[in-house]
């Protein structure tokens, strides 16, 4: 055979070659604006999955291939992006990082027989409503509304009360639950406020809450806003009890607020005090830069190659049904389970109290103080 005809074979023979199916992920979060570090570590933690599972040969054979969308975390937009998605062929998203914009695409996906598995949106409706694709890595807010609502009450018993929330879902959902439960006890507000997220001071909220004279503040939303409205606080001379969400957690709170950050309250998962260190040891084990959105967002699709390994089949229905009834896996992070509603079954919730140690190192972990 001549050496044009060997070429022509080669070349028939390698276009024939069938190519391995692609499994496609969707990662939709917030890619840009404020919110935007919280995508990207969406992203970071979904592609170390992706890249680890392919080296071990796939999603059921299947190469894993990442379709990562802006949501811009505009509700207004969140039936398009999910409609990109499901264009784009994804059986699984990761995503979204916004419990507004979770809850609009969530039926877009559903319809699409693809399940949503969320690493931070923490509004209870999203899962109250009990639709079989959604399932959340997160805890709800209503857990740990009602500790720190309890410790208010009981603390600030005939205390001035400020809550203050950043406008979005979780912001504001949190601080309306903790609200709720003061007000059952008896306890009314003397303030109640919302901020732009973004913003780079906040002094003329904290003047309004010194002019309030409140005794205690309590805001829902990010570590960035939280820090810099404590460390204003104190800056300004209100020495007003200071408590926040599970927002916080995040080094940078340290950091921005500095030494106001000693004495604040905050509420977290109380396995976080056990686990803090292992958490980290898994972050650095994987090669993750991000902090725990990174981590949730990476365990968020190893829950899916496990079962798809157990079931023996990439049916996203089934794998759904499967997590439903009770089926756990274990990750790098330990046993991963969910209820019938789709929300995680390993997320208890305590108030924590920032302090410095003898070593002066700030931390929360040893120093729970309510459940």
């Amino acid at each position: 055979m001549s050496k044009p005809a060997l070429a022509a074979l080669f070349a028939l023979l390698f276009l024939a070659a069938p190519a391995q199916a692609q499994f496609v992920v969707g990662v939709a979060g917030p890619m840009s604006g404020p919110l935007g570090p919280y995508g990207a570590q969406m992203a970071e933690g979904v592609r170390a999955a992706a890249d680890q599972i392919n080296a071990r040969g796939g999603l059921g054979g299947e190469t894993v291939e990442l379709l990562v969308v802006d949501d811009y975390s505009d509700p207004t937009r969140a039936e398009s992006v999910a409609q990109t998605i499901v264009e784009g062929g994804a059986r699984v998203v990761v995503g979204h990082f916004t419990s507004a914009v979770a809850a609009m695409a969530a039926p877009v996906y559903a319809r699409a027989g693809i399940i949503m598995l969320t690493p931070a949106a923490s509004d209870p409706t999203l899962t109250d409503a009990e639709s079989w694709n959604v399932f959340r890595l997160a805890a709800r807010d209503d857990r740990q509304a009602a500790v720190s609502g309890r410790h208010i009450a009981n603390a600030f018993a005939d205390g001035r009360v400020a809550l203050v929330h950043d406008k979005s879902a979780y912001g504001k959902g949190l601080v309306d639950r903790t609200r709720a439960v003061i007000n059952e006890a008896g306890l009314n507000d003397v303030f109640y406020a919302g901020i732009d997220i973004g913003e780079t001071s906040y002094a003329p909220l904290v003047a309004r809450l010194r002019d309030a004279r409140v005794d205690v503040v309590y805001f829902g939303g990010l570590h960035k806003e939280a820090a810099i409205i404590l460390r204003e606080m104190r800056e300004a001379g209100l020495d007003a009890a200071f408590v926040t969400g599970d927002g916080a957690l995040s080094p940078e709170f340290v950091t921005l607020a500095g030494d106001a950050v000693e004495g604040a309250l905050m509420t977290a998962p109380i396995e976080r005090d056990a686990l803090d260190r292992d958490l980290q040891q898994a972050r650095d084990a994987i090669g993750l830069t991000g902090g725990r959105t990174a981590l949730a967002s990476f365990v968020a699709l190893r829950v899916v190659e496990e079962v798809v390994a157990t079931l023996g089949s990439t049916d996203m229905r089934l794998v759904a049904g499967y997590l439903r009834e009770g089926g756990g896996v274990e990750t790098e992070i330990g046993p991963i389970g969910f209820d019938a509603r789709g929300d995680a079954t390993f997320t208890e919730f305590g108030l924590f109290a920032w302090r410095r140690a003898e070593s002066g190192f700030v931390d929360y972990r040893d120093n729970l103080i309510l459940r």
